[in-house]
């Protein structure tokens, strides 16, 4: 057999056997089958959230608890004032955002280069490693998670899942269909240059995240 007739046979078997592949794809997201978890991707409650903070901590990212949405206004407009930034904030159409800003100026739209400060709300994130998990969308555009100074986000405690078992689960149980969805772990950092870390390489230089408790 020549090695065109091998290629063209290898087709063939290719072809008959895609409405196999396409109902195993089925059966296994439909399954049972759990694969193995470690531990650390196994907490609940309040070990999830603190797992959680420690994690992001120990990759440069910042941490402050709320209790409330209604108190993001009043912590935002504290974060800006002890990073020397200007009481401004750009965020998309996020509803969640909607609300009396005080002495924060709120524009919404799409992220610019020329932003000190961005503010994003994650639908998910992670415990496991201290990850948020941020999906596309006029309500949080993507360019607001990479242009700007500083990136804020905003997660709700009980969003935070505790691996990426369940976060994929979460995902699919929500019917989230984003465009693009973009995990972030700490702020943008390279040590492609002289083996030195930098932040902010590819994007914030600093990554600030407000868990809510409600």
């Amino acid at each position: 057999m020549s090695a065109r007739e091998t290629i063209l046979a290898r087709i063939r078997r290719s072809a008959k056997a895609e409405g196999d592949r396409a109902a195993n794809v089925r059966a296994r997201l439909s399954g049972a089958a759990q694969p193995l978890t470690p531990r650390q991707g196994q907490t609940a409650g309040e070990e999830r959230t603190l797992q959680f903070i420690a994690k992001a901590e120990s990759v440069d990212a910042t941490v402050t608890r709320l209790a409330r949405l209604d108190d993001l206004p009043a912590a935002l407009a504290e974060e800006l004032r002890n990073r020397n930034l200007p009481a401004a904030i750009r965020t998309g159409e996020d509803p969640a955002f909607d609300r009396d800003w005080g002495t924060v100026e709120r524009t919404k739209g799409t992220g610019r280069i020329e932003e000190p400060a961005t503010l994003s709300r994650a639908p998910l994130a992670m415990a496991e490693t201290g990850t948020l998990v941020l999906a596309s969308g006029p309500e949080n555009p993507v360019t607001l998670t990479f242009l700007g100074e500083t990136h804020f986000v905003v997660i709700r405690e009980s969003d935070i899942q505790a691996g990426f078992e369940d976060m994929w689960a979460e995902f699919r149980n929500r019917g989230l269909d984003p465009r693009t969805v973009n995990m972030v772990t700490g702020p943008s950092r390279s040590a492609d240059i002289g083996q030195r870390l930098q932040l902010g390489a590819h994007g914030p230089v600093a990554l600030h995240v407000f868990v809510v408790g409600e």
